[in-house]
């Protein structure tokens, strides 16, 4: 089974869509303007964060981007790169975050976790 993950990011914030069977999320997200993975099209996993915490104490669900997710403005690619629970580009560190409650309402749906099932695409739009 394969899920979607749709980010259409702006200036400052953007939009994250998800929708699988009767669950679908539509929801505000932000990143680190000084750290942007490229537009595109990447294949995910549902997993969790090794070094963050959740609002509960234990590992941060996360959706990660794979191996060699190239950034914008830099010759370097990252091995890092999630969407995961925030409130605010603070939360990033090239990272898309969304409110938490968003982010387990899809990271729950995925199943099962830690496979390359996910397909994420980001596009960028000017507004």
């Amino acid at each position: 089974m394969s899920f979607e993950i749709n980010v259409v990011r702006g200036r400052s914030k953007g939009r994250l869509t998800f929708s699988h069977g009767d669950i679908s999320v539509d929801t505000d997200c932000w990143w680190d303007p000084k750290v942007v993975a490229v537009a595109g099209t990447y294949t995910g996993y549902a997993t969790h964060m090794a070094n963050k915490k959740n609002s509960r104490g234990t590992k941060r669900e996360a959706i990660w981007f794979g191996k060699a997710v190239p950034i914008a403005r830099r010759t370097r690619k990252s091995n890092d790169i999630f969407i995961h629970m925030g409130t605010s580009a603070g939360w990033s560190d090239g990272c898309i975050v969304a409110a938490e409650d968003q982010v387990l309402k899809i990271w729950n749906t995925i199943s099962p976790k830690e496979q390359a099932n996910v397909t994420i695409v980001i596009e960028d739009k000017e507004s």
